[in-house]
């Protein structure tokens, strides 16, 4: 069983490398690949509106990222790893949601604080997807009953987290902090359960 890790816009963060080393723990296959190719936004140039935007329509658009998310699965395929699932972090999450809707031989997604998620996304999904938002991120209600009449409905999952803030489980979350660290065990678990199902 493998699993495709899309960190958020920061990289190669500590902690997106330590969930991905828990996962592994667990039996899953994990591939982190570096998608932004060592260029991460930095906070201040998140908090550009030009800067971020150029992101999002250049380096962190689905056409750009596409070609690595299907050498990504062709590696599992030719490691005999078959059934194959994938995280999204941040705007990795809006990455991991397209991906579901757009490529074959993913069997489910989770997308943890997920960013950029627009009406319609989650409706055109074809895998089982489980949704983990922060308090930070909208009423995703409407968008997720939209999977209803999916044949795979049943397997999929949302669980806010509205004691937490956007980024916990990434790059932003302090997990020296013991509170913080506790909600994102509580997430990996949560995303070990999902994969152990539905792959």
């Amino acid at each position: 069983r493998g699993i495709l890790v899309n960190y958020d816009i920061f990289g190669m963060h500590a902690n997106v490398i330590q969930l991905c080393d828990i996962l592994g723990e667990m039996g899953l296959y994990v591939v982190l690949p570096d998608l932004v190719h060592g260029k991460p936004l930095t906070e201040a140039e998140v908090g550009n509106r030009d800067t971020f935007n150029s992101f999002c329509k250049n380096a962190g658009s689905w056409e750009t990222n596409e070609p690595s998310y299907q050498k990504v699965l062709d590696y599992f395929k030719q490691n005999n790893v078959e059934s194959v699932g994938a995280i999204g972090f941040c705007w990795g999450g809006k990455m991991v949601i397209t991906a579901l809707s757009k490529l074959k031989g993913l069997k489910g997604g989770a997308i943890v604080h997920p960013a950029l998620i627009e009406a319609g996304d989650m409706a055109k999904v074809n895998a089982p997807l489980m949704v983990l938002p922060s308090k930070d991120e909208p009423d995703f209600t409407a968008e997720f009953d939209s999977m209803k009449d999916k044949a795979f409905f049943s397997q999929c999952l949302m669980e806010r987290f509205d004691d937490m803030f956007h980024g916990f489980c990434g790059a932003r979350g302090d997990w020296s902090n013991s509170e913080q660290a506790k909600r994102a065990n509580d997430a990996i678990k949560l995303l070990v359960e999902f994969f152990n199902k539905v792959l």
